[in-house]
């Protein structure tokens, strides 16, 4: 999550231009898989997502999985490495930051100073191309896409067992209405030549999953010939690339009961989430299954009007959440010298309208913040697996080469004054999902909802509870 820094740090906006900083608006990072993936892929390319590392770069160290796709290149830049420290020294979420830190031989080495010697996962460096990269990612807009996942798998683009070792990429879901899903790409079809070029002459699994991406994406209006394998036979499929805007809410209403999907937090989220709200009460919706499951993150300006929806400001019932900057360095929040409280807005399209949150391991950062205020008051039941974990917030700097440092600055805090970073949400009622394959989403090929137990579950409380 990213809170723009423009002098005294202010509450949460939407993004800005650039400048210095980037941003100041509230933003949290990216989950890390679902803990389901052991089961399947050790990585995935997400060509829909331009590379899934951006909506995922705040959950691995930078020298982990964003530093692997895109490599730093350049060389030593003492005043950039300067303004990094004074930025860490005024607004780093713990005060007291020793000065041996500084003495680093690079921005990424502070960077990663900070990860060793506090653990702080989240804090990264960003080229302003990659940051820009990021920034549309969490809004859902894809420069040059064709709308369809890879991920690796073994043998006929089945997942792969506990101890096997994948050994080919497959369609892991096609955007509904998008150029791959148009052309009749279909999930489980084997990927095995980009644009007449093998696959496998690419390298390694992994080193395929790093080079896929430009050869896929390109310049919106021009075509890629994919070749896969499905069931054994060869097919050839011509794509036609476009620039994307996707939506970050879906619906469907089940019966009575509405099926809200909100697959990341961006700039307008929020309105599209009242929109479809107000639209499915309207329809006769008696009680919202509201679906966070994969959601990593976004701004918290989204996540708190989406969980005041369902909230009324009163009694103890006061804020959305707590968010604690400028600690001790222990991260004792009494000793914070920053205290930003996210109050529950007026105004909610469904204070009293029974709901159920889905979530599962790829659960993470604003879309924890909602599942914390609705389950600390007491308005909704939790459904499925334990969340991601991260409590972090993170402000966008850029510096004077470019780069953009993105830098914790703060701690959230539920209603219950809790903390859930590096130990997630657990359920109220645990229910997981056999695999991947089993999971129904409104925005791809999924599987179809009644194999997927976990939104079952859901709709049989939703139901109970609205009588």
């Amino acid at each position: 999550m990213s809170d723009g820094k423009d002098g005294a740090r202010t509450g949460a906006g939407e993004a800005a231009g650039p400048g210095r900083p980037l941003t100041r608006a509230a933003r949290l990072g990216g989950a890390a898989r679902a803990p389901w993936l052991r089961y399947a892929a050790t990585a995935i390319v997400c060509l829909y997502l331009g590379g899934l590392w951006a909506t995922n770069a705040t959950s691995v160290p930078l020298g982990g999985l964003a530093g692997a796709i895109f490599p730093r290149l350049g060389g030593f830049d003492d005043t950039s490495l300067q303004v990094e420290w004074q930025d860490i020294q005024h607004d780093y979420v713990l005060r007291g930051v020793p000065s041996s830190l500084a003495q680093q031989s690079s921005e990424e080495a502070l960077v990663q100073a900070l990860d060793q010697r506090y653990g702080d996962r989240f804090t990264t460096l960003f080229t302003s191309s990659q940051y820009q990269q990021f920034d549309r990612y969490l809004n859902q807009q894809r420069s040059g896409s064709v709308g369809l996942s890879l991920e690796e798998r073994c043998a006929g683009a089945v997942l792969c067992a506990a101890g096997q070792s994948p050994s080919v990429l497959a369609v892991e879901q096609v955007l509904y209405g998008q150029p791959a899903w148009d052309a009749g790409l279909r999930n489980g079809d084997i990927l095995i030549s980009v644009g007449g070029v093998r696959v496998a002459s690419l390298g390694t699994l992994s080193q395929q999953l790093q080079r896929l991406p430009g050869r896929i994406d390109g310049a919106a209006g021009t075509t890629v010939r994919l070749g896969v394998v499905r069931g054994g036979r060869p097919l050839d499929f011509t794509l036609t690339r476009r620039n994307l805007t996707l939506p970050t809410v879906y619906s469907r209403m089940f019966g009575s009961v509405l099926d809200l999907q909100v697959v990341s937090f961006g700039t307008d989220t929020a309105r599209q989430s009242v929109a479809q709200l107000r639209s499915g009460l309207a329809r006769g919706a008696s009680a919202v299954v509201l679906d966070l499951r994969g959601n990593g993150g976004g701004y918290v300006s989204a996540a708190v009007t989406l969980a005041s929806q369902f909230l009324t400001r009163h009694g103890r019932e006061q804020d959305v959440v707590v968010r604690r900057g400028r600690l001790d360095t222990q991260g004792t929040p009494s000793s914070a010298q920053s205290v930003i409280r996210d109050p529950i807005q007026p105004g909610g399209v469904a204070p009293s309208v029974p709901v159920v949150v889905l979530v599962n391991g790829g659960t993470a950062s604003a879309a924890e913040i909602v599942t914390a205020a609705l389950r600390d008051y007491h308005r909704a039941q939790v459904v499925g697996t334990r969340t991601y974990g991260k409590g972090s917030v993170q402000v966008t700097y850029t510096l004077p080469n470019g780069d953009a440092l993105h830098l914790t600055v703060e701690r959230w805090y539920g209603p219950d004054g809790e903390s859930i970073d590096g130990t997630g949400i657990t359920p109220t009622d645990p229910v997981s999902l056999p695999t991947p394959d089993d999971l129904f989403t409104l925005q791809a090929e999924s599987a179809s909802p009644a194999r997927d137990p976990q939104l079952q579950a859901a709709l049989t409380i939703a139901r109970g509870e609205a009588g």
